[in-house]
């Protein structure tokens, strides 16, 4: 996997960088973080101007997240009995949670800090037809620190920069198979209460 992403970072960079942190913010599970680690990287090595580097992951991930805003509020209610009633319903849950707790605040700390509820939230706060404005002032500062830690990390650490996207990488589908493996073995045992039954 690490050697497709080197390819196409260098072949397409930009280009590929912003449609996957759009696609990121938009909750698709896609590798957003990895890619601005690795363009960070390719900035110190010349490869791409870093400059360019940050505000296109800035750009792409607040345009994803506005996205996923209106989709929200176009959707309303409708969204969130499909969302709640999908795969998804703890997640949004969640957010709604933190959307209520924290507000415009939960809407900074979830682009960086709880980024796995951040696309959720998106879709959350255009439901609940939260204040757009204040969505995205609070939506830019968090992606500016998002982007800017990570595209920082592949900048610092660009010598070891292919063994940090392998460890992210590794990380991020050992997360996957334990939510995958929980998620199966939860309906194993839902499956074998109802054969006792």
């Amino acid at each position: 996997m690490t050697d497709l992403l080197l390819e196409l970072v260098t072949a397409y960079g930009l280009i590929i960088l912003a449609g996957t942190v759009f696609l990121a913010a938009l909750g698709v599970p896609v590798p957003g973080t990895v890619l601005l680690v690795l363009s960070g990287a390719f900035a110190v090595g010349g490869d791409l101007d870093p400059t360019l580097v940050v505000l296109t992951g800035l750009s792409a991930a607040v345009a994803g997240d506005f996205t996923g805003y209106f989709i929200g509020f176009s959707g309303g209610d409708w969204l969130q009995t499909k969302l709640g009633h999908s795969l998804l319903g703890k997640q949004v849950n969640k957010a709604e949670a933190f959307m209520a707790k924290w507000g415009g605040v939960g809407v900074f700390l979830s682009r960086w800090l709880v980024a796995p509820i951040g696309p959720t939230l998106n879709y959350v706060a255009g439901i609940s037809a939260f204040n757009w404005k204040r969505f995205v002032l609070w939506d830019v500062l968090g992606e500016v620190v998002w982007v800017g830690l990570y595209v920082g990390i592949g900048m610092l650490f660009s010598a070891s920069a292919l063994a940090l996207v392998d460890l992210i990488a590794s990380a991020s589908w050992m997360l996957l198979g334990g939510i995958g493996m929980f998620i199966m073995g939860k309906r194993l045992l839902i499956a074998a209460r109802k054969i006792k039954a």
